[in-house]
Protein backbone atom coordinates (compact mmCIF):
# COMPACT_ATOMS: atom_id res chain seq x y z
CA UNK A 1 0.00 0.00 0.00
CA UNK A 2 1.35 3.40 -0.98
CA UNK A 3 2.36 5.84 1.74
CA UNK A 4 -0.38 8.55 1.99
CA UNK A 5 2.28 11.16 2.71
CA UNK A 6 4.17 10.15 -0.43
CA UNK A 7 0.99 10.48 -2.49
CA UNK A 8 0.28 13.89 -0.96
CA UNK A 9 3.81 15.06 -1.79
CA UNK A 10 3.35 13.99 -5.41
CA UNK A 11 0.00 15.75 -5.67
CA UNK A 12 1.45 18.94 -4.20
CA UNK A 13 4.45 18.73 -6.54
CA UNK A 14 2.08 18.37 -9.48
CA UNK A 15 0.05 21.37 -8.33
CA UNK A 16 3.23 23.39 -7.95
CA UNK A 17 4.31 22.54 -11.50
CA UNK A 18 0.85 23.42 -12.84
CA UNK A 19 0.80 26.74 -11.00
CA UNK A 20 4.27 27.50 -12.28
CA UNK A 21 3.18 26.79 -15.86
CA UNK A 22 0.05 28.91 -15.40
CA UNK A 23 2.10 31.79 -13.99
CA UNK A 24 4.50 31.57 -16.92
CA UNK A 25 1.58 31.58 -19.37
CA UNK A 26 0.05 34.65 -17.68
CA UNK A 27 3.41 36.42 -17.77
CA UNK A 28 3.77 35.68 -21.49
CA UNK A 29 0.21 36.85 -22.07
CA UNK A 30 0.95 40.14 -20.34
CA UNK A 31 3.93 40.65 -22.64
CA UNK A 32 1.81 39.82 -25.70
CA UNK A 33 -0.97 42.17 -24.61
CA UNK A 34 1.48 45.01 -24.12
CA UNK A 35 3.01 44.41 -27.56
CA UNK A 36 -0.48 44.20 -29.07
CA UNK A 37 -1.48 47.55 -27.51
CA UNK A 38 1.58 49.18 -29.04
CA UNK A 39 0.87 47.62 -32.43
CA UNK A 40 -2.83 48.60 -32.27
CA UNK A 41 -1.85 52.25 -32.07
CA UNK A 42 0.55 51.98 -35.01
CA UNK A 43 -1.28 49.75 -37.51
CA UNK A 44 -3.86 52.32 -38.74
CA UNK A 45 -1.00 54.77 -39.42
CA UNK A 46 0.98 52.40 -41.64
CA UNK A 47 0.44 53.12 -45.33
CA UNK A 48 2.56 50.34 -46.84
CA UNK A 49 0.28 47.27 -47.33
CA UNK A 50 3.28 44.94 -47.68
CA UNK A 51 4.59 46.02 -44.28
CA UNK A 52 1.14 45.50 -42.74
CA UNK A 53 1.08 41.96 -44.17
CA UNK A 54 4.58 41.40 -42.79
CA UNK A 55 3.44 42.33 -39.27
CA UNK A 56 0.32 40.17 -39.54
CA UNK A 57 2.26 37.16 -40.82
CA UNK A 58 5.22 37.32 -38.44
CA UNK A 59 3.61 38.40 -35.17
CA UNK A 60 -0.17 38.69 -35.16
CA UNK A 61 -0.92 35.24 -36.59
CA UNK A 62 1.11 33.61 -33.81
CA UNK A 63 -0.79 35.18 -30.90
CA UNK A 64 -2.59 32.31 -29.13
CA UNK A 65 -5.46 34.48 -27.88
CA UNK A 66 -8.13 35.39 -30.46
CA UNK A 67 -9.48 38.23 -28.32
CA UNK A 68 -6.08 39.89 -28.91
CA UNK A 69 -5.36 38.55 -32.41
CA UNK A 70 -8.67 39.38 -34.10
CA UNK A 71 -8.85 43.10 -33.15
CA UNK A 72 -5.36 43.48 -34.61
CA UNK A 73 -6.57 42.09 -37.95
CA UNK A 74 -9.36 44.66 -37.87
CA UNK A 75 -6.98 47.49 -36.94
CA UNK A 76 -4.87 46.44 -39.93
CA UNK A 77 -7.84 47.18 -42.19
CA UNK A 78 -9.23 43.69 -42.66
CA UNK A 79 -13.02 43.77 -42.45
CA UNK A 80 -13.77 40.81 -40.18
CA UNK A 81 -16.95 40.36 -38.15
CA UNK A 82 -16.38 40.02 -34.38
CA UNK A 83 -18.11 36.59 -34.37
CA UNK A 84 -15.53 35.16 -36.78
CA UNK A 85 -12.23 33.57 -35.83
CA UNK A 86 -9.12 33.31 -37.98
CA UNK A 87 -7.08 30.60 -36.31
CA UNK A 88 -3.34 30.79 -35.69
CA UNK A 89 -0.75 30.71 -38.49
CA UNK A 90 -3.04 32.01 -41.24
CA UNK A 91 -1.12 33.82 -44.01
CA UNK A 92 -2.57 37.09 -45.31
CA UNK A 93 -1.94 39.05 -48.50
CA UNK A 94 -3.38 42.57 -48.92
CA UNK A 95 -5.29 42.51 -45.65
CA UNK A 96 -7.21 45.69 -46.47
CA UNK A 97 -8.87 43.98 -49.44
CA UNK A 98 -10.29 41.09 -47.38
CA UNK A 99 -13.84 40.96 -46.03
CA UNK A 100 -15.12 38.13 -43.83
CA UNK A 101 -18.72 37.97 -42.61
CA UNK A 102 -20.14 36.71 -39.30
CA UNK A 103 -19.85 33.23 -37.79
CA UNK A 104 -17.00 32.06 -39.99
CA UNK A 105 -14.13 29.77 -39.03
CA UNK A 106 -10.83 30.11 -40.89
CA UNK A 107 -8.50 27.19 -40.16
CA UNK A 108 -4.78 27.23 -39.32
CA UNK A 109 -2.13 27.69 -42.03
CA UNK A 110 -4.74 28.88 -44.52
CA UNK A 111 -3.77 31.59 -47.02
CA UNK A 112 -6.17 34.51 -47.45
CA UNK A 113 -5.20 36.35 -50.64
CA UNK A 114 -6.78 39.77 -51.03
CA UNK A 115 -4.68 41.00 -53.96
CA UNK A 116 -7.69 40.84 -56.28
CA UNK A 117 -10.10 41.24 -53.32
CA UNK A 118 -11.37 38.34 -51.25
CA UNK A 119 -14.94 38.34 -49.95
CA UNK A 120 -16.19 35.62 -47.60
CA UNK A 121 -19.86 35.55 -46.62
CA UNK A 122 -21.51 34.46 -43.39
CA UNK A 123 -21.35 31.06 -41.69
CA UNK A 124 -18.49 29.85 -43.89
CA UNK A 125 -16.12 27.12 -42.77
CA UNK A 126 -12.64 27.16 -44.31
CA UNK A 127 -10.49 24.33 -43.02
CA UNK A 128 -6.75 24.30 -42.40
CA UNK A 129 -4.12 24.58 -45.15
CA UNK A 130 -6.60 25.98 -47.68
CA UNK A 131 -4.94 28.13 -50.36
CA UNK A 132 -6.76 31.02 -51.99
CA UNK A 133 -4.83 32.55 -54.91
CA UNK A 134 -5.77 36.05 -56.00
CA UNK A 135 -3.37 36.46 -58.91
CA UNK A 136 -1.08 34.75 -61.41
CA UNK A 137 1.37 35.56 -64.21
CA UNK A 138 0.52 35.23 -67.89
CA UNK A 139 2.47 32.27 -69.23
CA UNK A 140 3.29 33.73 -72.67
CA UNK A 141 3.82 37.35 -71.64
CA UNK A 142 7.35 38.61 -72.49
CA UNK A 143 7.31 40.55 -69.22
CA UNK A 144 5.57 37.87 -67.10
CA UNK A 145 2.65 40.25 -66.71
CA UNK A 146 0.54 39.68 -63.63
CA UNK A 147 -3.23 39.28 -63.62
CA UNK A 148 -5.48 39.57 -60.58
CA UNK A 149 -8.90 38.02 -60.05
CA UNK A 150 -11.40 38.58 -57.26
CA UNK A 151 -12.40 35.65 -55.08
CA UNK A 152 -15.85 35.22 -53.57
CA UNK A 153 -16.99 32.53 -51.13
CA UNK A 154 -20.69 32.91 -50.44
CA UNK A 155 -22.79 32.22 -47.32
CA UNK A 156 -22.84 28.72 -45.79
CA UNK A 157 -20.08 27.37 -48.03
CA UNK A 158 -17.78 24.69 -46.65
CA UNK A 159 -14.18 24.46 -47.88
CA UNK A 160 -12.40 21.29 -46.77
CA UNK A 161 -8.72 20.91 -45.91
CA UNK A 162 -5.99 21.59 -48.50
CA UNK A 163 -8.36 22.98 -51.11
CA UNK A 164 -6.79 25.35 -53.65
CA UNK A 165 -8.96 28.12 -55.12
CA UNK A 166 -7.64 29.91 -58.21
CA UNK A 167 -8.15 33.61 -59.17
CA UNK A 168 -11.52 34.83 -60.37
CA UNK A 169 -13.54 32.03 -58.79
CA UNK A 170 -16.88 32.36 -57.02
CA UNK A 171 -17.95 29.52 -54.74
CA UNK A 172 -21.73 29.67 -54.51
CA UNK A 173 -23.94 29.73 -51.46
CA UNK A 174 -23.97 26.46 -49.53
CA UNK A 175 -21.44 24.77 -51.82
CA UNK A 176 -19.18 22.09 -50.36
CA UNK A 177 -15.64 21.68 -51.70
CA UNK A 178 -14.05 18.35 -50.83
CA UNK A 179 -10.53 18.02 -49.40
CA UNK A 180 -7.56 18.64 -51.70
CA UNK A 181 -9.75 19.87 -54.57
CA UNK A 182 -8.41 22.33 -57.14
CA UNK A 183 -11.13 24.88 -57.89
CA UNK A 184 -10.44 26.60 -61.21
CA UNK A 185 -14.00 27.65 -62.14
CA UNK A 186 -17.14 28.86 -60.41
CA UNK A 187 -18.96 26.41 -58.14
CA UNK A 188 -22.75 26.40 -58.30
CA UNK A 189 -24.72 26.94 -55.09
CA UNK A 190 -25.48 23.88 -52.97
CA UNK A 191 -23.29 21.49 -54.93
CA UNK A 192 -20.57 19.13 -53.77
CA UNK A 193 -17.41 19.31 -55.88
CA UNK A 194 -14.21 17.30 -55.65
CA UNK A 195 -11.08 16.44 -57.59
CA UNK A 196 -8.33 18.06 -59.65
CA UNK A 197 -9.77 20.04 -61.28
CA UNK A 198 -12.90 20.13 -59.13
CA UNK A 199 -16.06 18.69 -60.72
CA UNK A 200 -19.60 18.40 -59.48
CA UNK A 201 -20.31 15.15 -57.63
CA UNK A 202 -23.88 15.83 -56.57
CA UNK A 203 -26.22 18.43 -55.08
CA UNK A 204 -25.97 19.34 -51.41
CA UNK A 205 -28.90 19.47 -48.99
CA UNK A 206 -30.18 23.05 -48.81
CA UNK A 207 -31.55 22.68 -45.27
CA UNK A 208 -28.64 24.26 -43.39
CA UNK A 209 -29.60 24.85 -39.76
CA UNK A 210 -26.21 25.13 -38.05
CA UNK A 211 -24.46 28.35 -37.08
CA UNK A 212 -20.71 28.05 -36.79
CA UNK A 213 -19.14 28.96 -33.47
CA UNK A 214 -15.48 28.40 -32.87
CA UNK A 215 -14.53 26.52 -29.71
CA UNK A 216 -12.30 26.51 -27.75
CA UNK A 217 -11.82 30.25 -27.49
CA UNK A 218 -8.06 30.27 -26.95
CA UNK A 219 -6.92 28.98 -30.38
Amino acid sequence: MKDPQDRARKVLAGLSDALGSASALLARRNIVEEAARTLTAKLPLIEDPMFIDYLLNTFVNKIPFPEIRMPLYRHAGMKVDPTTNIMMHAFVLEARNITVGPNCIIGPFTTLDGRGTLTIGRNVNIAGHVLTIGGHHLVDSPTAEGLLGKLVIEDNAWIAMRTTILPGVTIGEGAYVAAAALVNRNVDPYTLVAGVPAKKIRDRNRDIQYTLQHLPHWI
